[in-house]
């Protein structure tokens, strides 16, 4: 089995797939933030030193001087412009190493402040304030002069410069980087681990089911699997157990089906058998050979009406696909029919007719052949169980949502005890249904049938009195 195969392996991969995901962004997310707030916090602490910076008298001598002792680090330069001339001086605590652009210091002196991020000549980042700095009084502007000249003093508009190293702020994100490089790999590592501990543990009752379930052959069906739980692998065994229920329900109606179809085919060979054994045994007259012939064509014939039964029930099993159902004259069909075997009934001397036929609304949705053979079967059925002079009526009648065809005869009736299963397959009343009344096969056709066709069937019978058999098709 290849280890993508299985639920646990799938479920375990799209968790970490997730879970990495969330991670991942967690981190870029976490990350961008952390750098974004140290430098906007290093921003605003160079605003805060400009506006520091204002507030000392005569700053710019003090730092021209070198007594200005600034914090690790820090740069502090301040730009006049020479007077006369577009060129700008410098004052500076320290070495610059990075050149600002001219447009950056006169965007300052336009009253423009900005910040900038530019790298030393040995590499080292640095963070610059740029904005104008108008000092109380005058600023004495410390240009060298030449020896015995007097001092030059100017109130022009001083622009400062505050630049920090990013030093710190590279190494305090060099380090979350690095945390969470080694994090989410030993995070995703442990989730994986315990992901696959929870999915086994939720897997469990499945493991159980499989184990249970190959164990059940055909022949021990009646067993079940384990589902006491009540999450949806609960409900899972349950829906399982529910069709092997249904599975051992059509495996006993299959053997009982073939126990009785092999009964009822032993007989007629047995006959047949038994007639030919005696005809070969002595020479006999030729009524007795054609008496001979005759049973065995009797019971050859009885084989065959059994057999045709047989393979009706059969692709009526088979055959779960719908059927092109189409307009049928329901009315017309039981007319017909009652045509036909109106020869049959008057044979026995029985009075088959056909009551008030209601033939507005009659017509169903169905397939012609097989309705007709539900009639068939039912007017048969009533034929072989009533006496002479007996009467067999066929009516149909509609409602809203039905159309009903009915057979009423006034034959012997069914028992109490026999009526829930008269349309059970080889069902049969021990006194009334014997074998030369049929097969027990004529009702379960029709069930099949009508329940192929949406409808129903239903008896309503009193030994000895009669019985009345009702199919309902819903109307179309």
């Amino acid at each position: 089995m290849r280890p993508f195969r299985t639920i646990r392996a799938r479920f375990t991969g799209w968790y970490l797939v997730i879970l990495a995901l969330l991670l991942i962004g967690l981190s870029v997310g976490l990350y961008s933030y952390l750098s974004f707030t140290l430098r906007r916090n290093l921003d605003r602490v160079l605003v805060d030193r400009v506006a520091q910076l204002a507030g000392t008298p005569n700053i710019v001598q003090i730092t021209a001087d070198g007594r200005f002792e600034g914090m690790l680090g820090e740069i502090i330069a301040f730009y006049t412009v020479s007077e006369g001339t577009d060129a700008y001086d410098v004052v500076s605590n320290r070495l610059l190493g990075a050149t600002l652009d001219d447009s950056v210091i006169a965007r300052a002196f336009a009253g423009t402040p900005s910040h900038a991020t530019l790298s030393s000549p040995d590499g080292q980042a640095l963070r610059f304030y740029v904005s104008l700095l108008l000092p109380p009084g005058r600023v004495p502007i410390p240009t060298p002069v030449p020896s015995g000249a007097p001092e030059r003093a100017s109130a022009g508009p001083v622009v400062a410069v505050v630049a920090q190293p990013l030093d710190g702020i590279r190494s305090a994100l060099s380090a979350l980087g690095t945390t969470l490089l080694v994090a989410v790999p030993l995070t995703l590592l442990l989730s994986a681990g315990g992901g696959l501990f929870l999915v086994r543990r939720a897997l469990r009752p499945v493991d159980r089911m499989i184990a249970s379930a190959r164990t059940i052959e055909e022949t021990d069906l009646a067993r079940r699997l384990d589902a006491t739980s009540n999450d949806e692998l609960g409900r899972l065994g349950e829906t399982l157990n529910g069709m092997l229920h249904r599975l051992e329900h059509a495996f006993r109606r299959q053997r009982q089906f073939t126990d009785d179809a092999s009964h009822e085919l032993r007989s007629p060979l047995s006959v047949i058998e038994a007639e030919a054994t005696l005809a070969l045994r002595r020479e006999r007259s030729a009524d007795d050979y054609r008496e001979a012939l005759a049973t065995i064509a009797d019971e050859a014939a009885g084989m065959n009406r059994l057999i045709d039964q047989l393979l009706t029930l059969a692709r009526a099993d088979a055959s779960r696909e719908p059927s092109v159902f189409e307009s049928v004259d329901l009315g017309a069909l039981a007319a017909d029919t009652v045509t036909a075997l109106t020869p049959l009934a008057e044979e026995k001397g029985i009075d088959l007719r056909l009551d008030s036929v209601s033939t507005a609304g009659a017509s169903i949705a169905g397939l012609p052949d097989q309705i007709r053979r539900v009639i068939t079967n039912l007017i048969d059925n009533a034929i072989r169980y009533t006496d002479p002079a007996g009467s067999i009526a066929v009516s149909i009648d509609t409602t809203t949502d039905l159309v009903r065809l009915r057979v009423r005869d006034t034959g012997a009736g069914i028992a109490p005890t026999d009526v829930p299963h008269v349309f059970n397959r080889f069902h049969r009343a021990d006194k009334t249904r014997g074998r030369n009344h049929g097969s027990g096969l004529g009702l379960a056709i029709c069930r099949d049938l009508v329940s192929a066709h949406g409808g129903s069937i239903d008896v309503d019978s009193e030994l000895g009195r009669g019985s009345t058999f009702t199919v309902s098709f819903p109307r179309p």
